[in-house]
């Protein structure tokens, strides 16, 4: 994972999660985005020409996940973003390519 942000469940909310995270594989490698609801985050693999800027994936993981922060304090709740377990979201773009390409990914 090279970046990543996760707003908790809490007050209702599903949370929300944004993070990218890079696939290597011998002499290829692959960026996928995570993004969306945190019971169900949709995986989108980015371009390869995609310049891989840790800096501006922070700025965009924190865009991506302002929302659910604001909807979660308008409904009276505190909350932050976190760090979501790159194991976790390892996991989900595993489950993605296994489920759009039968590939399995150690």
């Amino acid at each position: 994972m090279l970046a990543g942000g996760i707003v908790e469940p809490g007050v209702g909310q599903p949370g929300a999660v944004s993070a990218y995270v890079a696939y290597s594989a011998g002499r290829t490698s692959r960026l996928f985005k995570v993004q969306g609801p945190a019971d169900s985050p949709e995986v989108v693999e980015l371009d390869a020409a995609t310049t891989v800027d840790v800096s501006r994936f922070r700025g965009e993981v924190a865009d991506d996940v302002k929302p659910a922060l604001a909807e979660m304090e308008r409904a009276g709740g505190r909350g932050a973003v976190a760090v979501p377990s790159s194991t976790w979201v390892t996991n989900v773009v595993r489950r993605h390519l296994r489920a759009v390409e039968a590939m399995e990914v150690d």
